[in-house]
């Protein structure tokens, strides 16, 4: 598990905060005490899982997600043969099998872009910034299982994700709209656990996903790598610069 946080990574974070600032947003107490409840910013992560998988193809697989503020992402699939391996940069979506690009989607819909979205929403970070609006969730709408909540909304396309914490402000839930080829766009629910300490944050370990109320996909973390400077922004064009978390 690397140990060292990246001076660039963490650099995006201070980007935002000075963006917040300057725009002379309200304070949001809740979202900064779950900031504070995990230990503090996350600007990128790279995950290695395991996962259960209940839909679509059924069975246990692998793969690797990498996520760098404000929304660039990426998604590794182990395959039998050649990994696959899906990209968003912040403006393109590329796909590769192996090394060979085999398509490049610059539409405003394309569903990676959604993937990225909901994960910079539990990150949490990207909602401090003024072009998302958050409120609080009446006792009445929160989520299952939580004893405080958010919504928020994005300014750009409307979209909108509530967000639940437990009694030590940890985000133990979430919820909002992705798009799922081949079963369409809906409302994917995650709920988080087995929080464990990495480098001074409290992470969690187990992910289970359900979309438009069906279970989805159970997640394990393998390993889980936050703060990690060697994650830049190349690596959401080019699949082979993606740091392995070991």
């Amino acid at each position: 598990m690397r140990s060292r946080r990246g001076a660039t990574a963490l650099g995006v974070l201070g980007a935002l905060g000075l963006a917040l600032h300057a725009a002379g947003c309200a304070p949001r107490p809740l979202l900064e005490r779950a900031i504070r409840a995990r230990g503090g910013p996350l600007a990128t992560t790279v995950r290695q899982v395991e996962a259960e998988v209940y839909k679509g193809f059924p069975g246990t697989w692998q793969w690797r997600t990498a996520f760098m503020q404000p929304e660039r992402y990426a998604w590794t699939i182990v395959t039998v043969g050649e990994a696959d391996h899906y990209l968003f940069d912040g403006t393109t979506v590329r796909s590769f099998v192996g090394e060979r690009e085999v398509a490049v989607d610059s539409n405003p819909n394309a569903p990676l872009r959604s993937h990225a979205r909901f994960t910079a929403v539990t990150n949490l970070d990207v909602l401090r910034l003024p072009s998302v609006q958050v409120a609080p969730l009446g006792s009445g709408a929160l989520l299952q299982g939580t004893v405080s909540g958010l919504t928020a909304v994005f300014a750009d396309d409307g979209a909108r994700y509530d967000l639940g914490f437990d009694e030590h402000g940890l985000l133990v839930a979430a919820a909002g709209p992705v798009r799922l080829p081949p079963f369409g766009d809906g409302r994917v629910t995650a709920r988080f656990a087995d929080f464990r300490r990495v480098n001074g944050l409290l992470l969690p370990y187990r992910t289970s996903w359900s979309f438009e109320g069906q279970p989805l996909a159970d997640e394990r973390a393998v390993a889980v790598c936050p703060n990690d400077s060697e994650l830049r922004e190349d690596a959401f064009r080019d699949p082979d610069r993606i740091p392995t978390c070991p």
